[in-house]
C-alpha cells in the first residue's frame, strides 16, 4: 500500500502549514533599548505584570510590555525560544496564556506578541505543560492520545509499503513538521534541529512527561512514610 505514507505525509504537511499560518501571524514586541530604569508608577503605562514562576523578563521587555498593554484586556508574551513541543502547543491553543501576561484592564482586546528574549525556565520543556494545556481549553490526555495516533500512523506506515522504501516519506514529513512550522516565522525554538531530527524518539518521552505530571506520587507515599 504505497498510497499509505503518501496519504500520512500529506495529512501532516497541510497540518503544519496551517499552523505555520498561525504562527507567522504572531507580532513580535518592539523592545526599546536599555534607557532610564524600570518605572513602577503608570508612566509607562498601568497594569499588572504575570509572570510565569522561573521566567526570565528583563526591564527592557517589561517596559514595552506595559506599555503596549494598557489599552487592552490582557497582553500575553510569547518568548521568541519557546522549546518546540509548547510551540506547537501555543500553534493549536489560540487562547494558551503563555510563560508572561500584562493585565491591563483597558477596553481592548485580548492580544499576544513575541518577545525577543528567554522567558521560559530553564528546565525540561514539559514543564508545567499539562497545567499550561488546561488553561487553554485542552485536556492533557487528549492532546497526548492525539500525538499517539499521529506517531502510530506514521510507525505503521513502514510495513504497510514493504517491499518498496515508500514509509520512509512519512517518517521524513513527520521529522519535518517542525522546520516547516517555525522555520522563517516569529518562533525560533531552541531545540528545533534536535526535536526535529530525532522526533520520532523523543516523542514518547514528552508523553510520559506530560502525563506524570500530575500524578501525585509525592502525596500518595507520604502516609506510608508516617506509618512506618
Amino acid at each position: 500500500m504505497t498510497w499509505l505514507p503518501l496519504l500520512v505525509a500529506a495529512v501532516l504537511l497541510a497540518d503544519a502549514a496551517r499552523l505555520r499560518r498561525r504562527v507567522a501571524a504572531l507580532r513580535v514586541l518592539p523592545t526599546p533599548p536599555p534607557r532610564a530604569p524600570l518605572r513602577w508608577d503608570g508612566a509607562l503605562g498601568a497594569g499588572a505584570l504575570v509572570v510565569a514562576e522561573g521566567a526570565v523578563l528583563s526591564a527592557q521587555t517589561r517596559r514595552a510590555a506595559l506599555a503596549r498593554g494598557r489599552d487592552l484586556r490582557r497582553l500575553d508574551l510569547i518568548p521568541a525560544d519557546l522549546p518546540v513541543v509548547r510551540a506547537l502547543d501555543l500553534a493549536r491553543a489560540p487562547h494558551d496564556p503563555g510563560f508572561a501576561s500584562v493585565v491591563g484592564g483597558g477596553p481592548g482586546p485580548a492580544d499576544r506578541v513575541v518577545v525577543p528574549c528567554h522567558l521560559t525556565p530553564r528546565a525540561h520543556a514539559c514543564r508545567g505543560r499539562a497545567a499550561s494545556l488546561r488553561a487553554a481549553g485542552l485536556s492533557p490526555g487528549r492532546t497526548v492520545a492525539r500525538s499517539v495516533c499521529t506517531l502510530a500512523a506514521v510507525l505503521a506506515s513502514l510495513p504497510a509499503s514493504l517491499p518498496t522504501d515508500w514509509g520512509a516519506v512519512a517518517v521524513v514529513a513527520y521529522c519535518a513538521v517542525p522546520y516547516v512550522v517555525f522555520c522563517g516565522t516569529p518562533l525560533s525554538p531552541r531545540d528545533l534541529h534536535r526535536m526535529a531530527l530525532l522526533r520520532p524518539v523523543l516523542t514518547p518521552w514528552t508523553w510520559w512527561r506530560t502525563l506524570a505530571e500530575g500524578l501525585p506520587l509525592g502525596h500518595s507515599r507520604r502516609p506510608a512514610r508516617e506509618k512506618a
